[in-house]
């Protein structure tokens, strides 16, 4: 599962009436994250995206995946993901990446070694 396919299936969930299966169902969802896939996205934009969701208001509408209030943080299941995703974007951002095609951009401004450069290299 990727990150997309877990925010598509978050906004399916949030469509369904309330019950207690929704927020089984919730739960369940958020269990399931895939966090093995944080460090291999590049899609910014899509990072940012999935940590407004989790982080609520005033980042993004109230959904039933908005992190708790302050004092009951410490042990909910979005506070691992969102410190993930954030951290992700930070390193993305400091490499200068900014879309979903930063590899190439990232690989395009790797040092030249010193062998390499003339003695005009800028």
């Amino acid at each position: 599962m990727t990150i997309e396919d877990w925010l598509a299936m978050a906004s399916v969930i949030e469509g369904r009436r309330l019950s207690a299966a929704k927020y089984a169902a919730r739960t369940r969802h958020l269990r399931a994250f895939p966090h093995e896939q944080i460090n291999v996205e590049l899609d910014v934009p899509l990072l940012e995206h999935v940590c407004a969701v989790l982080k609520g208001p005033p980042h993004h509408d109230r959904t039933g995946f908005a992190r708790p209030h302050r004092g009951a943080r410490g042990e909910a299941l979005q506070t691992p993901i969102i410190i993930g995703l954030v951290n992700r974007v930070m390193r993305l951002r400091a490499a200068g990446a900014r879309g979903q095609y930063a590899a190439v951009r990232l690989i395009r401004r790797l040092p030249v070694p010193e062998r390499e450069r003339g003695p005009f290299f800028w």
